[in-house]
């Protein structure tokens, strides 16, 4: 049993630039960018390989290799992670380690920039959604079907997997998320209210619940502690419930926690006022 820590594009211009790839002329950045977008459209495309198939089992290669020539080459997973983190502590071993198992990453804001500077391929959450992250000051850049119907599809329902591929979403394997430390910094002082409004997660705690609640399929991590045991349990192709039973316990105290400390600051904001 592992043990977890105690506490709790449109086509032709992707034509165009394919060939401008193969042929070696490739500007700086180019690279980068296609793959990411190729990745983004494997995400989709890949369901439709496996529809016919119920449920959906992890296999342990990817299901396409794409070679483009020279040092080009891309892969479509048919396992995707996700990963939203505030505090980014051992993000390179897990972003590497979940590329090494077959895994691709679809990752938002920091998060994706961190990885890509570790050199771990990513696939930026908004080329899933086809939402820019500045749609309403990014306050719903996760919230979109895209991302909570590959979370919370049931693997061992027909139904749930036909929905899925007819829209043309992919299913997540593996959510880490992790949450900004909201009490900390509005207690530290100096913060107006309509700015500690602001910092109130949204997206981080719906994709947290809706992969604990489906933790039958999916994995979900909250404390970089437990990324050595979710890797090692990974590699073991394993199907543990009751490690999957335990990270959902995890995910859902650490959303307990988050609210508990919206709450208790948006209290005393309140008590402080009535008695002004």
């Amino acid at each position: 049993m592992l043990g977890l820590a105690t506490t709790p594009t449109t086509t032709p211009t992707v034509a165009k630039n394919c060939i401008l790839c193969i042929s070696g002329r490739v500007l700086p950045g180019f690279v980068q960018w296609f793959q990411s977008s190729l990745v983004a459209f494997c995400h989709s495309f890949s369901l439709s390989l496996r529809s016919n198939f119920y449920p959906v089992k992890a296999t342990a290669k990817a299901d396409t290799n794409f070679d483009l020539g020279g040092s080009v080459s891309v892969h479509c997973f048919s396992k995707q992670s996700l990963i939203s983190l505030f505090d980014k502590k051992d993000l390179a071993f897990l972003g590497k380690g979940l590329q090494s198992l077959g895994y691709s990453i679809i990752s938002t804001g920091g998060t994706t920039s961190s990885l890509e500077n570790e050199g771990v391929s990513v696939t930026k959450v908004e080329q899933l959604t086809w939402f820019p992250k500045m749609v309403l000051d990014g306050r719903v850049k996760t919230l979109h079907p895209n991302i909570h119907g590959g979370i919370l599809a049931r693997r061992d329902k027909k139904h749930h997997m036909e929905a899925l591929n007819k829209h043309g979403i992919g299913t997540f394997d593996v959510v880490v998320v992790n949450l900004y430390p909201f009490y900390d910094e509005v207690s530290s002082g100096g913060i107006e209210f309509k700015d500690g409004i602001e910092n109130i997660d949204i997206g981080g705690l719906a994709m947290i619940r809706a992969a604990a609640k489906n933790h039958k399929d999916i994995l979900v991590v909250v404390d970089s502690q437990d990324y050595s045991a979710l890797l090692e349990f990974l590699q073991g192709n394993q199907d543990d419930q009751l490690f999957r039973r335990k990270l959902a316990w995890k995910a859902f105290q650490h959303v307990a926690s988050y609210d508990s400390a919206v709450s208790e600051w948006l209290w005393k904001q309140t008590v402080g006022v009535i008695r002004n």
